[in-house]
Order: structure tokens, then C-alpha cells, then sequence
């Protein structure tokens, strides 16, 4: 192909007839020597000659065309937040656009397909299955329960009113002395999917100051509380192996923890805190059902709280619908004697009884579960030392 014409401004002037080289005419007489080639640096700072000066004369006489540069449009990039992303065209930017040199990739489609949408309705149909499935099968057992239950306590009171049968004393430090190792095991699961963890959480939030924990058992409510908003921590149960178990999983969470002190005792005897003036804070699950004398047991607790201070409970019994009512007092005894609980028990007619100023009630399960925060009545200016604190 020959080569372009002299004042070449694109290919569409192209001539395709070739053309004859042009003699480089002789230099004449009067005209100068060409200078000696200069020479190069290299990049190492010395000097190199040109190694054929020949054909630099021949390429000085036949230069080689320059063609001209041809600027490409470039198409607009991706900004990316991060190296390594993909960069690629984008599309226009919006009419109403804010920054329109800015164009931002879209989400991909979320577009199901038919078979995508057939295994999702099929999921949604199985799952809905499941659960009538299980609420019904619940709903049955507990009508059989209902039924056996209302029969049993009819027999029992005829029989209690006859002098056949007499009701039996069950001694519930007993029941947990025995029961107090596998206590946890038995209970865990069952608390779990009654969700009892999340209500603990729940009364354990706003612990601060001096806190009295009664009917502590094997220490449920150890993992949920707050230690660096509590100056000092007392637990009192009437169960001494309990109280150990609760003692370990207590150091063993809070190892650095000091201001810890256990009392096997009653929760309705004197407590002595460690100020001498009482507890900012006291809470008890679990411990109504089980306590030979409730009203007291809460009288005792209010005379331990100092005023401006709180008392939560977490307590469950009976319920808000009388058919339950009637399952619990016809398997009241039964469950006492298996777990020391009587969780037949009025929870409202107790707090009126015991004369605490209750601010808030929540109940959960059907109405068995009572979560209580009360505060204690206003008392003398002169009655300003806990119970069993005075000197003898």
C-alpha cells in the first residue's frame, strides 16, 4: 500500500495509486556538513552514539508520516467505593436526576419465576399446616384434661367434706431439698419456649443500689444481672442446697464481684442488709406458690424496701379463664408434691391482702404469669431502720 499524501487529514482522502519515490537530490557545494549526531544519555547517565548514521540520514530525508490523533469518546464509569469493583457503560441519568455526573447502577431485578413462586407458596402452606396442626392437638389435650380434671375435684371435695380422704401437708423445702439437682435440667427447656427468659430480663433491667433477691432458688436470674449498677447483691431461699448451686453459677459468672452475701432462711424472717437501712430494690420469681404464709412473706419484703424504692415479682397463678382455673385445682397436689408448688394460688387477692402499692401488672400465658412492680407504703418519719436492725 502506498503511503499517504503530503497534508494527509483522514482516510477518507486516501489515494490508493501508488507513488514513486522521490531521489534525494545531491547536496550542493556552498551547503554545510550536517553536524554530528548529539549524543544520547541513557538512563544510566552515560552517552551512546547513533549505530548506523546512514540510515538516520535516509530517515531525516524520508520522514515517516504522522498521522494524526484521533480522540475517542470515552463512555462513563461506575464510581465505586471500594478497588477491585466493576467498572462498565451506565445508562443516562434520570431527568430529575440531582447530580447528573452521577450515575448510580440499579438493583437487579427481584422478578420470581413461576417455579420460584410455586415453592414459596408451598413453604407458606406447610408451615400454616404445622402450626394448626399443633394448636389443635394442644386444644384437644388440654379439653381431655379439662374433663378428667372437673371430675377428680368434684370426688376430692365430696370426700374432704365426708371425712373420707383429708388433705395432705406437703413440706416444699423438702420437695426441693430433693429436687434441687436436677432442678435446672427438668425446668429449662419448658421456661424456654414460655419464653420466661425474656420476662427475668425483663424485671432485672432497672436493678440498681442494694439489691435483696428472695426465694432465690438455684439462681435462675444470675445470668441476667446488671452487677456494675448494683452496689451490693443479697440472696435469701429456704432450700440451703439450692442456695449453694445458686452461690456457685454466681461466683463462677461475676468472679471479681464482692459485695455478695447468701442467708439460708425464710423470705418472711428479718434480713439484714448491708447499709442497716434496707434495699433499694426487691425482687422474687417463683416464691408465692411455694411459701407456707405468702401475705406475710410480702409484708416482710415491704418493711425491707426503702421508701422511694421498688419491689417486682414474677409470679404465676390462677388465670383469667375459669376452665383452666378448675385444671389447676385438680392437679394442684400432684404437681406440689412432684416440684413444691401450689400454682392454684389468688396472685391479686394476695397483693390486696398483703396492702402493697402495686403500680403495674402484666400478665402472659393465658393469665397465669404475673409480672408485678409494687413500691412500698408510706411510713413514719421515725420508722427509718430495717426490721431486726435495732440494737439489743
Amino acid at each position: 500500500m502506498a503511503p499517504p499524501k503530503k497534508g494527509f487529514k483522514g482516510f477518507g482522502e486516501w489515494d490508493p495509486t501508488p507513488l514513486q519515490k522521490e531521489v534525494p537530490a545531491a547536496p550542493k557545494e556552498d551547503s554545510k556538513p550536517n553536524p554530528a549526531p548529539e549524543k544520547q544519555q541513557s538512563p544510566r547517565g552515560g552517552s551512546r552514539r547513533s549505530s548506523n548514521p546512514t540510515t538516520s540520514k535516509q530517515q531525516s530525508l524520508n520522514p515517516k508520516p504522522q498521522f494524526p490523533k484521533v480522540e475517542r469518546a470515552q463512555p462513563p464509569r461506575v464510581l465505586t467505593q471500594g478497588p477491585g469493583a466493576s467498572r462498565g457503560p451506565l445508562r443516562p441519568p434520570a431527568p430529575k436526576q440531582k447530580y447528573s455526573n452521577i450515575v448510580l447502577e440499579e438493583r437487579p431485578s427481584t422478578t420470581l419465576t413461576a417455579a420460584q413462586k410455586v415453592k414459596r407458596v408451598k413453604g407458606i402452606y406447610w408451615i400454616t399446616g404445622i402450626g394448626v396442626y399443633a394448636l389443635s392437638s394442644y386444644g384437644v389435650y388440654l379439653y381431655i384434661q379439662y374433663g378428667k380434671a372437673v371430675k377428680l375435684n368434684e370426688e376430692n371435695e365430696k370426700q374432704y367434706r365426708l371425712g373420707m380422704k383429708i388433705k395432705p401437708e406437703i413440706d416444699t423445702n423438702k420437695v426441693y431439698e430433693n429436687i434441687s439437682g436436677k432442678y435446672d435440667s427438668n425446668v429449662r427447656w419448658s421456661e424456654f419456649f414460655m419464653g420466661m427468659p425474656l420476662l427475668r430480663r425483663w424485671m432485672m433491667l432497672g436493678l440498681q443500689g442494694d439489691v435483696l433477691e428472695a426465694s432465690a432458688g438455684t439462681g435462675r436470674n444470675n445470668s441476667y444481672y446488671p452487677v456494675r449498677n448494683c452496689n451490693s447483691v443479697t440472696m435469701v431461699d429456704s432450700s440451703p442446697n439450692m442456695l449453694k448451686i445458686a452461690k456457685d453459677d454466681f461466683e463462677r459468672r461475676y468472679p471479681r464481684y464482692g459485695h455478695i452475701s447468701f442467708a439460708p432462711q425464710d423470705a418472711g424472717q428479718p434480713i439484714k442488709s448491708p447499709s442497716g437501712e434496707g434495699f433499694d430494690r426487691v425482687i422474687q420469681t417463683m416464691g408465692l406458690c411455694s411459701q407456707k404464709c405468702p401475705v406475710e412473706t410480702l409484708r416482710n419484703l415491704e418493711q425491707h424496701c426503702k421508701p422511694g424504692g421498688k419491689i417486682l415479682l414474677l409470679e404465676h397463678g390462677r388465670s383469667h379463664y375459669e376452665w383452666l382455673n378448675n385444671i389447676l385445682d385438680a392437679y394442684v397436689l400432684d404437681h406440689a408434691r412432684n416440684w413444691g408448688c401450689f400454682w392454684n394460688r389468688d396472685i391479686s387477692g394476695l397483693l390486696e391482702e398483703s396492702g402493697l402499692v402495686v403500680t403495674k401488672i402484666s400478665r402472659f400465658h393465658l393469665g397465669t404469669t404475673w409480672l408485678i412492680e409494687a413500691s412500698p407504703r408510706p411510713r413514719k418519719q421515725d420508722q427509718t431502720t430495717e426490721p431486726g436492725s435495732e440494737s439489743k
